[in-house]
């Protein structure tokens, strides 16, 4: 029998599913794992097993791959080569030749019940949904059905796997227009790579070239439709704060929380424990002293009213590693989510709240205010630079 690695039915793998090496055959048998900067003769994992023997192999893989990067939105329509997490497995049980494959892994997953439905398929989620050209390819985790709605305020690159075949196109469904997102860049064939369009500039472009405003767009890969993506007009509200995470498939999305926020600062350094006495010579005792606390702003919110889905979605953000607030401050802080009650109705009859706690992970005890963005503030003139000499 053959030793195996699953899944493998395209070539990727996320490393927060399982990734097993399967070595049925008895015997001693040594693997390695190499690639991002390692080699086969020193690779970043090696072991040895007697078989027969099966093995996950994911977290090793996961500590040697860099997440996917952040597209940003200054990077046009489409964004390429986000990520390439190329990494080899090889399994020497003594025959003539080592078994050897070449994976592209990502740092992200689905549910085990999701797993465990595309596994009795014999299939996984790259083959069935992302290298699928038929159906919503895009690594969101707010749906798996082919129509995307998305609200103006959460609009974010999609990150997606250019199709193995084929050119991406955008259509306006009303109109009939389209802009194409070729597949080659700078000389470089993007097929199968992980790219990103922000429809924030493919909006821009039918509003410079078209004058409209498109509403809804219809994806297609080669004129065959993938997916409908419609933009949802963001309500008035009296606050509004965004939520930057990755979703549990890697990739950076937007959800919008609306509901009132406070701030209450949080003391570190008050426990009996972090304080200390020093002798006092002019009054020969001693005197209770401290370290300068550490003080962390804390924010607590309503998510504001949401339905079931958006609820699911902003679960995503809550248990997400890696969050940015926006909306408060010039630069995006990097915070951790809590809820303190999630509990909900199974089967609601209206949309629902969570109250969220927001947490900047870094703690200060120097508290000077927050700089400007650009330049320090100087007392200005009368006239800018811009003017000649004549004015100054």
């Amino acid at each position: 029998m053959p030793i195996t690695l699953t899944p493998t039915a395209t070539g990727h793998a996320f490393t927060r599913n399982p990734i097993m090496l399967d070595m049925p055959r008895a015997g001693r048998c040594v693997y390695s794992i190499y690639g991002q900067g390692y080699t086969s003769d020193h690779p970043a994992y090696k072991g040895e097993v007697t078989a027969p023997a099966t093995i996950n192999l994911a977290e090793f893989i996961d500590a040697i791959i860099s997440p996917i990067s952040d597209p940003g939105e200054d990077g046009g329509m489409i964004a390429y080569g986000l990520h390439d997490g190329s990494v080899i497995v090889e399994v020497d049980d003594g025959s003539q030749e080592p078994y050897t494959w070449q994976i592209v892994a990502h740092q992200g997953g689905v549910s085990k019940q999701n797993y465990r439905k595309l596994k009795l398929a014999n299939t996984d989620i790259f083959a069935a949904r992302f290298f699928n050209p038929s159906c919503n390819f895009f690594l969101t985790t707010r749906t798996h059905d082919w129509r995307l709605t998305i609200k103006e305020s959460e609009l974010y690159p999609l990150v997606f796997f250019y199709p193995l075949e084929g050119t991406v196109s955008i259509c306006d469904i009303v109109s009939g227009n389209s802009v194409s997102l070729p597949a080659t860049y700078n000389q470089v064939d993007y097929h199968g790579k992980l790219c990103s369009v922000d429809l924030k500039a493919v909006r821009q472009h039918f509003l410079d070239e078209y004058d409209c405003i498109v509403g809804v767009f219809d994806i297609l890969v080669d004129d065959d439709p993938a997916a409908r993506v419609a933009i949802q007009e963001a309500r008035p509200q009296r606050e509004r704060y965004r939520l930057k995470f990755r979703n549990s498939f890697g990739a950076f999305e937007i959800v919008e929380i609306t509901g009132n926020a406070q701030c209450t600062p949080e003391v570190n350094g008050e426990q009996e424990d972090e304080q200390y006495k020093r002798y006092m010579a002019d009054i020969d005792d001693f005197a209770v002293e401290r370290q300068r606390a550490e003080i962390s702003n804390v924010i607590n919110l309503s998510t504001g009213y949401k339905t079931r889905q958006e609820l699911v979605f902003i679960l995503d953000a809550i248990a997400s590693e890696e969050v940015y607030l926006l909306d408060v401050a010039s630069d995006p802080v990097k915070v951790i989510v809590t809820a303190e009650e999630l509990s909900h109705d199974l089967h609601p009859s209206g949309p629902q709240a969570f109250s969220l706690k927001i947490t900047p992970v870094d703690g200060d005890i120097c508290l000077t205010g927050e700089l400007p963005t650009e330049t320090m503030p100087v007392r200005g003139g009368l006239f800018s630079q811009e003017f000649s000499e004549e004015f100054d």
